[in-house]
């Protein structure tokens, strides 16, 4: 590798300290080399060990072997969480039960809730904290049920067998589900497994299961599983689906939604 090799990857490593992630689009821009030669340099830092490659660029290493905090996470891919998350919203309806899980996507679908008489149910921090502040603010209308339990302060939400407890009291209209990993054949998995069973349980809790996920996440696969495709409806992401994933959508009937940027 030349000299001004190794000095495009270093600025590559350094993108990722600062921002956690980077797409392969942006290093195009920045370093002015083709698509092809940014992939190449990916490859060797993959095979170092210092980053891990994602659908369209790659994570640091760190946020692709555990779940990192989530004061890390809420930084990460903002402009296609806002995205996912308007469209998300353009799905609810008046008067819907709707279950958010955890996740700094989820909390993106929060802003864009202006519909009437809708019951929330919850067992994250910051989206309550968030509904409860709109309420304050008269831009919220609507009820907010919140599941206790275990409290996980890294990831500001509760998990656990009294979490799972509570929700089965309630059946919901539409289930937004967040995910740590999506993959044509394995579905749907999670970094951790608290998170997993609280998100099975709430798929089993309704008929209409709506995964959010931006595309870092795509053709990803996590140790817990949360689902197959078998029990979705749609998916939410800010890129058309792979064709990798065209014969499996066919197959079990999931719409694919794309969030554009307005």
């Amino acid at each position: 590798m030349s000299l001004i090799g190794e000095e495009r990857k270093r600025i590559i490593i350094d993108l990722l300290e600062d921002n956690g992630e980077v797409t392969t689009a942006e290093l195009v821009l920045l370093l002015q080399v083709s698509k092809e030669t940014v992939r190449r340099y990916l490859d060797d830092l993959e095979a170092q060990g210092k980053l891990k490659k994602i659908y369209g660029g790659a994570v640091k290493r760190s946020y692709a072997q555990e779940e990192s905090p989530y004061l890390e996470r809420v930084n990460l891919f903002q402009n296609q969480k806002t995205q996912i998350g308007r469209l998300a919203a353009g799905l609810v309806q008046d008067g819907d039960v709707l279950f958010l899980d955890e996740g700094t996507t989820t909390l993106s679908i929060v802003p864009h809730l202006n519909h009437q008489h809708l019951t929330i149910v919850t067992h994250s921090f910051p989206i309550a904290a968030l509904l409860i502040e709109r309420s304050h603010q008269h831009t919220f209308k609507g009820r907010v049920l919140f599941l206790g339990g275990e409290i996980s302060v890294k990831q500001a939400r509760c998990s656990g067998s009294i979490t799972e407890n509570m929700l089965s009291y309630y059946y919901v209209d539409k289930a937004f589900i967040s995910v740590d990993a999506l993959h044509p054949e394995a579905g749907i998995t999670s970094l951790d497994e608290g998170k997993a069973l609280i998100s099975r349980k709430a798929i089993a809790q309704t008929s209409d299961v709506i995964v959010i996920s931006d595309s870092s996440k795509l053709g990803q696969r996590s140790p817990y599983k949360i689902s197959g495709l078998e029990h979705l409806s749609r998916i939410v992401c800010d890129l058309e689906p792979p064709i990798e994933w065209r014969t499996a959508l066919q197959q079990h009937s999931i719409e694919w939604l794309t969030a554009a940027e307005i």
